[in-house]
């Protein structure tokens, strides 16, 4: 009845990278079930409810009479009020356990696509909300303690320029975070491998990072300008513009482009190098493995000409 009536209230509401409004709602239940292990009924429709006064044209009124005092109690000391939200996140720290839960809950679920917000300057600022103002909160339980600093080191390229090996490596762990590959492994385990052969065979750092972007724009909400507010060097965003395959382009017209950035060919072949390893073909059916086999061989055809 909860979720029904979140979903009645939020309507067709998006988050901002497009995914329907239920889904956080969901996770946010997840993470309080599974990660905390709450059982208390009125907490958890709380978690479903949680943004319903402040995102829809429903009231505290309406939340406690469908689903109770309690429930509605909750909701509003979650909610951002007329004080605004600096005094609202002063009151936080004076807040009950409950209410951390489901507030810290909330705003987990928030931080795990900070990646996928289109504007890399409200990705920072909530970065460094969260550090300051919710991470010092998360002491509340040791779970969610562990949760938050694990998540913090992980987005800590939002601190400063991704101008690093480490920081590119951070920010391809991100941005094809849930992803996988065509065998169901980890996508961010290819452009991990890719990198230190391209450094082995004598890439420079610009090069290492680019092995690590270099699918982050052809396969992510990742695009070339976030890259570069995100303090990417040009020569890296150059790099990794060349490697990516453009909609409607064929495969030797994307190779014929590629070829006229010469820094990025190392990095093409470090990529095909990887893709072709027995580990990773062993993991697919027959025939896949022959059609890239074909497909990388005459890739390397071509940059070799």
């Amino acid at each position: 009845m909860a979720f029904e009536g979140a979903v009645g209230w939020h309507g067709g509401q998006v988050r901002p990278a497009g995914e329907g409004y239920w889904e956080h709602l969901l996770q946010v239940v997840d993470v309080l079930v599974r990660g905390l292990g709450v059982m208390d009924v009125d907490l958890l429709r709380a978690g479903l409810l949680h943004d319903v006064v402040e995102d829809t044209d429903g009231t505290l009124e309406d939340v406690a009479e469908r689903f109770g005092e309690r429930t509605a109690g909750f909701v509003g000391a979650v909610t951002i009020g007329p004080e605004g939200r600096t005094a609202y996140l002063d009151k936080l720290a004076h807040a009950s356990r409950d209410v951390l839960l489901l507030k810290l809950s909330d705003r987990y679920s928030n931080v795990q696509r900070l990646h996928t917000h289109p504007r890399v300057g409200k990705q920072r600022s909530y970065y460094a909300e969260t550090v300051a103002r919710f991470v010092p909160l998360a002491v509340v339980d040791k779970r969610l303690e562990e949760l938050y600093t694990a998540w913090a080191a992980a987005y800590s390229y939002l601190e400063g320029p991704v101008d690093t090996v480490e920081a590119a490596d951070k920010l391809a762990a991100a941005v094809h975070r849930e992803q996988v590959d065509k065998s169901g492994e980890p996508y961010v385990l290819h452009v991990r491998g890719a990198a230190p052969i391209a450094r082995r065979d004598g890439a420079d750092e610009y090069q290492q990072m680019a092995a690590l972007l270099h699918d982050s724009v052809e396969d992510t909400s990742c695009t070339l300008e976030q890259l570069t507010e995100l303090g990417v060097p040009a020569q890296v965003v150059e790099m990794v513009d060349a490697l990516t395959h453009r909609a409607g382009e064929t495969q030797d017209d994307y190779l014929t482009r590629l070829i006229r950035t010469p820094a990025a060919v190392p990095v093409k072949r470090a990529d095909i190098e990887h893709n072709s390893s027995p580990a990773r073909r062993s993991r697919l059916d027959p025939e896949t493995q022959e059609r890239l086999r074909k497909k990388y061989a005459h890739a390397l055809e071509v940059l070799d000409r």
